[in-house]
């Protein structure tokens, strides 16, 4: 008897009916004996809620897969129950919900980068492959400025926050610090302090821009003074793990005049740059553009404007950039030495957390303490039953996003432990939406050597540009046989004709064909190509390959 192969073309099929594979007929499993019919099924295939149910103990009784691996060890299983007929070479896709939690990468340099450009630019190059939402534990040198509070700081912070905090911020008017008895109803916490900072500085810093901020205390003790190393994360500081204490820097800003000044002197050694200056006031720190400002220039314009100062001064001098999209500011902390200003090389280790915003790297929005209280919360923390309310807040904070903004947060959540969360919330154009955990996937499973497996196999047809392709590409290797190709649009598999393609040179034909449409393909890649063939009759064959040692080669 012949041997006959039924190849199917299935979209949405309904599958047969659900049971155990140890109950599926002897005649059934004999389909790869020698003699008996079996088909070859390629479908979608959508897991439903009954479907889940099928495996509630497996899963927990939720509607999803906990992990990748749990769905890999249930869905062939749940496939080859659902079709006991189907044989070698079948494959289905299969949709289906799973738990995708966003993870914490992490990466190290000894780069020195001190805001967010520079960070930008460093990621921009070592991670081009990182997708939106992706977060990194980012641990590298940054430049560290240095601030102390004086007493009319300390009457700006205690004004702003006196509704907020009312013993707090008399005790801190009238006495030029902050009380850090925990026991003392005028006590400032951290979470108080950093909210101080946020009223003091406000934007007054490049994002990403680390700051050793020293004020006075009572602890009633020995303990006067205190050190927060600080990163301005464009929407508020946050604490780094640290410690960068540091002496006061002098807060120097560029007037106009300043920057007319530089540009006249030195209009003659960089015309291009000067006049730009001139014009818009600003430091074009684009490398591209033929108006870059490097930063020994920058450094040569100050030292002309610049007051003099004692002997060992450190300024921390703030002027305008042009970052190439943006005007902003940026912070050069220099010393005078010997009659001239240098920059002062005081660097600190930090680590921060930065995600990918569509095209560009930023400071996710972390939820602070006071955060968490104006929204209610009893804990610093949300749960299943609150974390709504942090799509709400995104709402104040964002008043004029776009439909399709998306914002990177980071918060603590409460399931039966308090752990840090990482995730992107979208506005639809009314309202900010978390994208949940659980994620709806799809992956393909094939059928080989006896069972279902996960399967990568892209199946492809060639069309008639990739005919042309491989014509063109083997025209002076194999002249008549690509030459016929290239006319009929068919591969001549008479093995007595002068055009005939042999296995070899046809498996030559699709490594050009495939290293030309996917070069990128990672080792293990399957394809299934489908293509016509003559063979005394036009028909369609279908042949597997699998990228292996670099080379794509003939499944086995």
């Amino acid at each position: 008897m012949k041997k006959v192969i039924y190849y199917l073309l299935i979209v949405g099929i309904a599958f047969t009916g659900c049971n155990p594979l140890e109950d599926i007929t002897d005649e059934i499993n004999s389909r790869e004996t020698a003699g008996v019919d079996y088909a070859v099924g390629a479908a979608e295939y959508t897991f439903t809620d009954e479907d889940y149910e099928l495996y509630e103990q497996e899963l927990d009784s939720v509607g999803y897969f906990s992990s990748q691996d749990l769905a890999d060890q249930i869905i062939p299983d749940f496939l080859a129950a659902q079709n006991p007929v189907w044989g070698e070479g079948s494959l289905v896709n299969v949709t289906y919900n799973l738990y995708a939690e966003t993870v914490l990468e992490s990466m190290s340099t000894t780069d020195v980068l001190s805001n967010i450009y520079e960070i930008r630019d460093y990621l921009s190059a070592n991670y081009e492959t990182a997708a939106n939402g992706t977060f990194v534990e980012l641990s590298y040198t940054a430049d560290i400025l240095s601030y102390t509070l004086s007493d009319d700081d300390f009457e700006t912070i205690g004004n702003a926050l006196s509704g907020t905090y009312p013993e707090a911020t008399s005790s801190a008017i009238a006495f030029g610090n902050f009380e850090r008895r925990g026991s003392n109803s005028a006590y400032w916490s951290d979470g108080m302090i950093l909210e101080g900072f946020n009223v003091l500085f406000g934007d007054d810093y490049t994002v990403g821009q680390v700051v050793a901020v020293t004020f006075a205390i009572y602890d009633g003790g020995t303990n006067w003074s205190e050190s927060f190393t600080v990163q301005y994360n464009g929407s508020g500081f946050l604490k780094l793990d640290v410690d960068a204490a540091g002496g006061t820097s002098i807060d120097y800003t560029l007037s106009d005049d300043e920057y007319d000044t530089i540009a006249a002197e030195l209009l003659e050694d960089y015309p291009a740059p000067a006049a730009n200056l001139a014009q818009y006031g600003s430091f074009t720190t684009d490398s591209n553009s033929s108006n870059y400002w490097s930063e020994a220039m920058i450094l040569e314009g100050l030292n002309l404007v610049l007051p003099t100062a004692t002997e060992g001064d450190v300024y921390a001098v703030t002027y305008a950039i042009y970052n190439g999209s943006t005007v902003t500011t940026e912070t050069l902390t220099l010393q005078y030495t010997s009659g001239a200003y240098v920059i002062n090389a005081t660097t600190v280790d930090v680590t921060a957390i930065v995600a990918k915003n569509g095209l560009y790297w930023v400071f996710p929005y972390t939820v602070t303490d006071a955060d968490y209280n104006l929204l209610g919360q009893s804990y610093g923390n949300f749960d299943s039953g609150s974390i709504f309310r942090l799509d709400i807040f995104l709402e104040s904070l964002f008043p004029y996003a776009q439909a399709g903004d998306e914002t990177n947060v980071v918060y603590e959540y409460y399931d039966g432990s308090t752990n840090t969360k990482y995730g992107t919330s979208v506005f639809d154009g009314n309202k900010w939406k978390l994208t949940p955990d659980i994620i709806e996937t799809s992956f393909q499973y094939g059928y080989e050597d006896g069972e279902w497996v996960p399967d990568n196999t892209i199946s492809y047809g060639l069309v008639s540009a990739d005919i042309t392709f491989i014509s063109n590409t083997f025209i002076d290797i194999y002249p008549g046989p690509a030459d016929n190709v290239g006319f009929f649009g068919s591969f001549d598999r008479r093995d007595t004709s002068s055009n005939y393609w042999s296995d070899d040179m046809l498996l030559e034909a699709f490594n050009a064909l495939l290293d030309s449409i996917n070069a990128d393909a990672a080792e293990g890649q399957k394809y299934a190509l489908s293509f016509v063939i003559y063979n005394g009759a036009t028909v369609t064959e279908t042949q597997y390959v699998i990228k292996t040692d670099g080379e794509w080669v003939f499944q086995e």
